[in-house]
């Protein structure tokens, strides 16, 4: 059985884990979110980021899903929904398996079809 990383530094290109810090990415997320949105006071903390389509991997301390990916729009205001684009994951087991390839070295990055807004 193959042991699979909680720890987000142990995650495989195109993810990546900035030196700097990502509180930048937080603050974005929390003036996005809309109050209908998943993520909307919740507490999170940036932990990686996809270096082919720059979607942000949140650690989620208060739902019952303990990470999340999401596609900021950068626009600086709230954002209706489905944005910014969410996909709850249980484990970091889903962001290895099924956002393995996630469209991200295409021109455009398309998210997997389960992924949700608000």
């Amino acid at each position: 059985m193959q042991h699979t990383p909680e720890d987000p530094s142990l995650l495989t290109a195109p993810w990546w884990v900035p030196d700097g810090g990502m509180h930048d990415l937080e603050l974005e997320l929390h003036r996005e979110l809309s109050s209908g949105h998943l993520l909307y006071e919740a507490e999170v903390t940036a932990e990686a980021r996809c270096e082919g389509c720059d979607d942000v991997l949140f650690r989620v301390a208060n739902r019952p899903f303990r990470w999340a990916v999401v596609h900021l729009t950068w626009l600086g205001r709230e954002e209706r929904a489905p944005w910014p684009m969410t996909t709850p994951l249980a484990d970091l087991a889903e962001l290895l398996t099924e956002w393995a390839d996630h469209g991200c070295n295409d021109t455009e990055a398309s998210p997997p079809e389960n992924a949700s807004g608000g």
